[in-house]
């Protein structure tokens, strides 16, 4: 797998617990065809006097009237740091907290369907069924052991804007503890009933989710088309 979308789990454990997207508002056309990935990453802190933790929104008069899926990304972003920063939490504990807030805040379904692509359709029940349960502990056990990349880094949500009837586009920065330039991460967040949910992240303007996409399709061309070699590939990244 490409390295950018290990860095996107560590993004959002940086800045909140995940990696995303770029340049989408850059290229408004863009926004109108990505799709859901949804990761988190996060590291383990060490925090000294010298690192601060913030989430923060850059427009801090409009904070009261901004939209609630960029509310939704920075209370997210928030319980990531909580439990990142705690020093008196084990590795086991934010692994735990992580997979709450996978589940709580991510649409790992919608993402797992999308990220397998045309062979989603061709698959048996049973393969569907057994492939969403190792893509979700792929996810979950892969980026947990990311969590010692989070330094302190700040993390701020600047904007939002509407993709479409049910989705919106938040842009946040991440900024490094000693300087440097900022990464740009969009979250794609979705409204289904009352509630909100992330279906694609993007990171320097690279989709995690067509990303994931095609390297999931690359391990199954090489395997001859088999959707197992796929499978039998996400049993070994979810070992424990």
């Amino acid at each position: 797998m490409k390295p950018i979308y290990f860095k996107m789990m560590a993004g959002l454990a940086l800045g909140l617990a995940v990696w995303g997207a770029g340049n989408v508002l850059a290229h408004p056309a863009r926004a109108a065809t990505l799709s859901p990935l949804a990761p988190l990453a996060q590291p383990e802190p060490h925090v000294n006097s010298s690192q601060t933790l913030t989430v923060s929104v850059s427009d801090q008069a409009a904070t009261k009237a901004a939209s609630p899926a960029l509310n939704f990304v920075k209370s997210t972003a928030e319980r990531g740091l909580t439990f990142l920063s705690d020093p008196n939490s084990t590795q086991d504990q934010k692994k735990s907290e992580f997979k709450k807030l996978l589940d709580a805040s991510f649409d790992l379904d919608t993402i797992g369907r999308f990220v397998l692509g045309k062979y989603w359709n061709s698959a048996t029940p049973a393969q569907q069924q057994e492939y969403s349960r190792y893509f979700k502990q792929m996810v979950v056990n892969v980026y947990a052991g990311r969590f010692g990349e989070y330094k302190g880094q700040k993390f701020e949500v600047k904007s939002v804007q509407t993709v479409n009837a049910t989705d919106s586009l938040v842009t946040s920065f991440i900024y490094p503890v000693n300087g440097g330039d900022p990464v740009q991460v969009d979250w794609r967040v979705r409204q289904k009933g009352g509630s909100f949910k992330i279906v694609d992240v993007l990171v320097a303007g690279v989709s995690m989710s067509i990303t994931q996409r095609s390297d999931f399709a690359s391990v199954i061309q090489r395997g001859g088309g088999d959707l197992n070699v796929l499978i039998d590939y996400l049993k070994q990244k979810s070992v424990n």
